[in-house]
């Protein structure tokens, strides 16, 4: 069975329901390097710090933020150089999505 776009899941209807041990067969999220760059340079070697916040109460998917990771890397790695900067995600999918029956 094809899996489902996220715009059937962008909002949540009910609790969260997470992954636990009453919860099984539950895949592993596809995100799985969170720190990305630089990792061992200390806050005071980069000039700036910048946070992407969404204004809106959605669910994102770990294929959407894998993807965002992927493409964020791309670009600074293409702009500048990997030990110039260092990534960091913040969010984790916790929640796991079920199909809307």
């Amino acid at each position: 069975m094809a899996r489902r776009p996220s715009r059937c899941y962008r909002f949540c209807k009910n609790k969260p329901f997470p992954k636990s041990r009453f919860c099984r067969g539950v895949p592993d999220p596809k995100i799985r390097n969170f720190d990305i760059g630089r990792r061992r340079a200390t806050v005071d070697e980069f000039p700036v710090c910048i946070h992407v916040v969404s204004r809106e109460l959605e669910q994102i998917s770990s294929e959407a933020l894998e993807a965002a990771r992927i493409q964020a890397n791309k670009y600074m790695v293409k702009r500048a150089n990997k030990e110039v900067f260092h990534m960091r995600i913040r969010a984790h999918p916790f929640h796991v999505l079920r199909i809307n029956k």
